[in-house]
């Protein structure tokens, strides 16, 4: 995911997943944040500002959604099954 300035992207982007299979997120941000993860249970990702990686595990089916918390906008939405 990309932060410059105000913008953040992508945008809600598709993204398919096995429950337990890591999903690797690659960030590149001019800030440092916190993505929400709106699985269950709910999950917090931090990630500094520059470029940076981590990885993101959900175990439960359903379709979950990735906001970025500061500007809330949705930057995936994971289907796991």
């Amino acid at each position: 995911m990309t932060i410059k300035g105000s913008k953040v992207g992508p945008n809600a982007q598709g993204v398919s997943a096995a429950p337990g299979e890591a999903i690797t997120i690659a960030f590149d941000a001019d800030r440092a944040g916190q993505l929400h993860v709106h699985s269950k249970p709910e999950q917090f990702v931090d990630f500094p500002a520059g470029t940076s990686s981590k990885e993101l595990v959900i175990r439960t089916p359903g379709t979950v959604e990735i906001e970025e918390h500061d500007s809330e906008a949705v930057v995936a939405v994971v289907t796991v099954k």
